[in-house]
């Protein structure tokens, strides 16, 4: 896999997951009436606190899985027939499985990113593609490119969600995959080579859409035309809720202001992912500790990790990174001559880690607002050509990056390491490849 670089994060902290280190980590949840309605998008932050005074209290990240996986129309097509559609998909989810076994079925994308209660949380796996929009007639050959914009091609998963009073799970979703599609419109240009980005045609899945599930609960959320194969397959679209709970331990010194975390990226495949998110019953177990286990024995491998030295309140960066500029903006060329780049942009190459801790009281859990990124470069798009000395050379080049980043807020207890978020990685040309997945998990020690 290339080497891992950064975008800078200032262009991530959204509102509803902006990183506040005087946010409050927590609120105990009354036991009193429950509250009038509210839009869960303005929820407070919920804490489950257990009965009596002196009992310990019950943490809850929570977070949402996607799944999209390519159907047969022939396969989809006799089971709807047959089958009358359930807001419970949960056996129809477990059916698939067997669809994907028989070859009828297979596994297109997993996106996964957990989070707090009542704040949003987003986590894209995306490669930065540019392309021109508007063009000017140009002497030298091939109209020539004056404004350039961005578009990014992969998995973006951007979720609220909310657990309500009677324990079940309010989704507000809006995932989305988009892909490059060749060029369009359809037409014949002198100097333009195969591979070259002029017209460019962009395949969109977004499902934006709200639904309240029980915390085991599968729903079906959206059947589209597949990205890949869209005149033989159908793309169901599959959510369910994934809760992680636990309670405060214990401090027996001095309550710490310092802490260490430990961030480690892992890849592993698609199916070994797939495999452990079938599971039933309470995922607790699963996202503090037991994935990171099980894709350790199935041959997961860490392809980065970093430490970041912490104090409660205080935000901590961490980067590994070197400066890469590119050209944004150009002069057009006269006959026969090249264009001149005029304006720049800046892309920060590396790893970066950016978090704002805070310690609650006693010193047992970690309330951490985070925004991450790993990004790989994966060289140049021909953008324009110019003919010189016979030949057509390129004459406007943009890079491209590709883009793995997480940004929520979790509860952490500690020495757990607690999953992240699932995401893809690019293959060997800085496309998604649907066949891997990288896990981030996070680990906070005293």
């Amino acid at each position: 896999m290339k080497a891992f670089i950064a975008i800078p994060l200032a262009v991530l902290l959204f509102a509803g997951a902006s990183l506040n280190a005087q946010e409050t980590p927590k609120e105990a949840k009354p036991a009193a009436a429950p509250a009038a309605p509210v839009d869960p998008f303005l929820k407070e932050k919920e804490k489950v606190a257990t009965e009596g005074s002196g009992d310990p209290e019950t943490y809850i990240n929570v977070g949402g899985a996607f799944q999209y996986i390519d159907v047969t129309r022939e396969r989809w097509q006799k089971w709807i027939a047959e089958n009358d559609a359930s807001l419970d998909a949960s056996l129809l989810r477990k059916e698939v499985e067997t669809w994907i076994a028989a070859g009828d079925a297979a596994l297109a994308e997993t996106s996964l990113v957990m989070g707090k209660p009542g704040q949003r949380s987003k986590v894209e796996s995306v490669r930065f593609q540019f392309y021109p929009s508007e063009f000017t007639e140009n002497p030298a050959g091939l109209p020539f490119p004056i404004v350039l914009e961005r578009r990014n091609l992969g998995t973006t998963t951007e979720t609220d969600v909310v657990i309500t009073s009677d324990a079940s799970v309010d989704f507000n979703f809006a995932p989305e995959r988009v892909t490059y599609s060749g060029e369009a419109p359809l037409r014949e240009e002198t100097g333009v080579e195969d591979g070259d980005i002029r017209h460019p045609l962009f395949i969109t899945q977004k499902v934006t859409s709200m639904t309240s599930l029980d915390p085991q609960q599968w729903a079906l959320v959206g059947c589209e035309s597949s990205l890949e194969r869209p005149e033989s397959h159908h793309t169901l679209v599959f959510v369910r809720p994934v809760l992680h709970r636990f309670e405060e331990a214990a401090v027996k010194e001095e309550v710490p202001t310092e802490g260490m975390l430990v961030f480690t990226w892992v890849e592993a495949s698609h199916e070994v992912v797939n495999t452990s998110l079938m599971k039933g019953g309470d995922l607790s177990a699963w996202i503090g500790g037991g994935l990171r286990e099980e894709v350790g024995k199935a041959g997961g491998r860490v392809v980065e990790e970093k430490v970041v030295r912490i104090r409660s309140g205080q935000r901590s960066k961490v980067e590994s990174i070197r400066e890469m500029r590119y050209p944004m903006e150009f002069n057009e060329p006269s006959e026969d001559g090249f264009a001149t780049p005029t304006a720049f942009e800046l892309s920060n190459v590396g790893t970066t880690v950016e978090v704002d801790p805070v310690l609650s009281p006693a010193g047992g859990i970690l309330d951490l607002n985070l925004a991450t990124e790993c990004t790989s470069f994966w060289g140049r798009d021909v953008i324009h050509r110019i003919l010189f000395d016979g030949e057509w050379k390129p004459n406007v080049t943009m890079p491209a990056f590709y883009t793995m980043r997480p940004n929520t807020q979790l509860s952490l207890p500690v020495d757990v390491p607690v999953l992240v978020a699932v995401m893809s990685p690019p293959d060997e040309k800085g496309w998604t490849d649907p066949s891997r997945k990288v896990l981030l998990f996070v680990k906070f020690s005293r």
